[in-house]
């Protein structure tokens, strides 16, 4: 028994599949469900497990090698079976991969790299003895008059290729070299002819074209004369990240990219996901409310919910929104499917669920499938304006900011207010800068007014609309203290009966800020925090204050320390107190009489 292991088919859309590891070494034994590869698809990665027990026989491919799903890799099969049958079986499907002469050059070009950089492969190999040679070698040798006695083979078990048929026929003396090899030459300035080749059948192979450049004094990237570069890290696309950056360049080669702009204000809907949070049994958040006003956007526009391919403009009734999340490999968007149909509860559930299963890992293809609209968040990381990249072949995606502080007039005078930075681009060529600023204001006033959007049991709360404005006033009657006064504060200062100096208030102020800034980002990320501890230290206890230390204590088991970094980070980005600090802060002082 035995049988020939093949790249999966991870989902409908999969062109092509990457082997990023072989877990076990040709010859080595393996038992059934053993994981024998890794493999990584256009937009996830996998195991190759092994069906039944047995040894790997043969490898087809090397790590980093890319074939179509259902292409042969490797063969399984008991330690002592004969595998000849198997072999030819494979064989005959790579070589059937290869390029027909009638193909156009440069596809032709394209797949001849492709399959030989599939059929270099660690297997043994021999020369044109062992007789061996793959239906279309035979055939093209035929049609071309050639002894296939007399032509060396390079493919799996040394079997004579149609390739090596056809470099026998032309007398040329064509180096063998994997696309990899002939790639890093090309980047190197190396002369393959001056290469020797460890590959199978000698073939010149990318370690050996790196070997050839270090002996000659050359490095990637060097120049002859002016500064010197030495190469620090050297990264090559993997699958994900190769579909990523062709998916996007297309889109922007291919879509009319244009962004429109907005800054609603946010207080309301801050205010709403703080009501939905304590009303409803699950956590909500603002991405989740936000989400509640884009669907009732898409309602009133449905242009935009929609995709756009070989000329046909496809609306679509279930608002499937795409998120983006970001991880190691690249930014992913997994599908919130159906928001207009789901309550806030559901919304606020299903968008930790699937955000949660990607960044660690367990997303399947079927969670990144049917998006018909996506919305790409880097307010948490403190941006305050981009153009984002249409996701093919939705039409339009809308780019969430940092929540920031506007001075806008109001009656004649100045007021500080919250706005919500958005950028929506879309496809010009579906449609116009007047429907896309149309979507605009209709996600604004949504946004503005989010309370009717809401389930019942969840009460209008005061947005800050009608909050007093920032006014403190001290009073000292006699010796040093006094009366500080703001908004809900009425507080004695000074050095009398052990009341707080002007400088514990301000030192208060910004350890309680700091830890509402922090709570607040952390809830952004859905992380679980109990108690957050601001303490701030001025040093010295007495006179002009030279130095002040911040420790923040966070109870949050569940998260990593990057993650609360950047959590910590952000929250003093956005503390309003913090920012007072800055030198560039204007003050004015007058005086008038008593």
């Amino acid at each position: 028994m035995g049988y020939v292991v093949r790249m999966p088919k991870l989902g409908l859309e999969m062109k092509e599949g990457v082997l990023l590891d072989w877990a076990v070494d040709e010859g080595d034994s393996v038992d059934a469900d053993d994981v024998v590869a890794e493999i990584e698809s256009e937009k996830t990665s996998a195991e190759v497990e092994s069906r039944e027990e047995g040894v790997l026989r043969h490898t087809f491919l090397d790590e980093g090698d890319a074939v179509p799903p259902g292409t042969p890799i490797g063969i399984i099969a008991a330690p002592d079976a004969d595998v000849s049958d198997l072999v030819a079986e494979a064989e005959s499907e790579l070589d059937d991969a290869a390029p027909t002469p009638d193909e156009s050059a440069a596809a032709a070009e394209e797949s001849a790299e492709s399959a030989t950089e599939s059929r270099s492969t660690g297997a043994s190999t021999g020369g044109s003895a062992s007789g061996k040679a793959t239906p279309r070698a035979r055939k093209r040798a035929e049609e071309l008059g050639v002894d296939l006695g007399a032509v060396s083979g390079s493919g799996p078990e040394g079997a004579i290729t149609a390739d090596d048929v056809e470099a026998a026929e032309s007398g040329t003396e064509e180096v063998k070299a994997s696309p990899r090899a002939k790639r890093r030459a090309e980047d190197l300035g190396v002369d393959l002819a001056g290469v020797s080749g460890s590959g199978p059948g000698g073939a010149v192979t990318a370690d050996d074209v790196e070997a050839a450049a270090e002996s000659a004094g050359g490095s990637a990237g060097d120049d002859a004369g002016g500064a010197t570069r030495t190469l620090a890290e050297e990264r090559t696309f993997g699958g994900m990240r190769r579909s990523i950056a062709d998916r996007l360049g297309e889109s922007y080669r291919n879509a009319v990219h244009v962004t429109e702009h907005r800054e609603p204000d946010a207080a309301a809907l801050l205010a709403a996901a703080d009501a939905a949070d304590e009303a409803l049994e699950t956590d909500v958040s603002m991405p989740d409310v936000l989400l509640v006003a884009l669907s009732a956007a898409l309602d009133d526009h449905p242009a935009f919910n929609a995709t756009f391919e070989e000329e046909t403009h496809r609306l679509y009734e279930e608002h499937n929104v795409c998120v983006a999340v970001d991880i190691d490999e690249g930014l992913v968007t997994p599908v919130v499917p159906d928001v207009g149909a789901k309550s806030l509860s559901e919304i606020a559930e299903t968008r930790r669920e699937v955000t949660g299963r990607t960044l660690d890992g367990d997303y399947t293809m079927d969670d990144l499938r049917g998006g018909t609209f996506t919305v790409t968040n880097l307010g948490v990381l403190g941006v305050e304006s981009f153009d984002p990249i249409i996701n093919p072949p939705q039409i339009a995606i809308l780019g969430v900011n940092a929540v920031s502080e506007r001075v806008t007039m109001a009656d004649g005078a100045p007021e500080s207010r919250r706005v919500l930075p958005l950028d929506l681009s879309f496809d010009h060529r579906v449609v116009d800068g007047a429907d896309a600023a149309r979507f605009l204001q209709s996600l604004v006033g949504h946004i503005e007014d989010p309370w009717p959007l809401l389930p019942e049991g969840v009460t209008p709360a005061d947005a800050g609309t009608d909050r007093p404005p920032r006014l403190a006033t001290a009073t000292t009657d006699e010796g040093m203290a006094g009366t500080a006064r703001a908004p809900g504060l009425d507080h004695g200062y000074g050095a009398d009966d052990g009341a707080p100096s002007p400088v514990d208030l301000f030192l208060s102020s910004l350890s309680a800020c700091l830890s509402l800034s922090v709570r607040y980002q952390a809830d952004l990320r859905d992380i679980d925090v109990g108690s957050i501890e601001v303490t701030a230290d001025g040093e010295p206890a007495t006179g002009s204050v030279e130095r002040i230390d911040v420790t923040v204590a966070i109870d949050a088991p569940e998260a990593a320390d990057e993650t609360l970094d950047r959590v910590v980070e952000l929250g003093e980005r956005s503390c309003h107190v913090a920012e007072l600090l800055r030198e560039d802060l204007p003050m004015e002082l007058s005086w008038e009489r008593a």
